[in-house]
């Protein structure tokens, strides 16, 4: 990279605002590699759009804080998402039930709200605040 190039490249870089560091942002994974410890009583379950006619193939996981969520679906197909945060080293920090939607289709990070939108099957939707994804 030449000089100007970079020196605009750190301009740039200088003008996003502090916070952008610490938001919470939706990645997308394969479905095939989630974290080794999936807990014994749920699924990697992605749908591939509300109607879930198939399984996606990448999964949308929250990162925040240094802290990766899955969404995983229960094994006995209840209306409830388990939100299983891990760290780092892939070692389970977190695992709350959110209840009212299932079979992850998309999400959405607000930095305005703080908050993401869960939406699943028959696109319904679960919300939660940055706060319970972080460390």
């Amino acid at each position: 990279m030449n000089r100007i190039a970079l020196g605009a490249a750190l301009a740039l870089l200088s003008t996003v605002p502090a916070f952008a560091a610490d938001r919470a942002m939706i990645d997308y994974l394969p479905r095939q590699q989630p974290p080794p410890n999936v807990p014994a009583d749920m699924n990697v379950t992605c749908a591939n759009k509300p109607e879930f006619t198939a399984l996606a193939a990448k999964c949308p996981v929250i990162r925040y804080q240094g802290m990766t969520t899955w969404v995983f679906s229960y094994k006995d197909n209840r209306w409830s998402m388990a939100l299983v945060t891990y760290d780092s080293s892939n070692k389970i920090v977190r695992n709350v039930e959110h209840k009212g939607a299932r079979y992850i289709v998309n999400a959405v990070s607000s930095p305005k709200t703080q908050m993401v939108t869960i939406s699943g099957q028959d696109n319904r939707t679960i919300t939660v605040p940055w706060s319970e994804l972080g460390k």
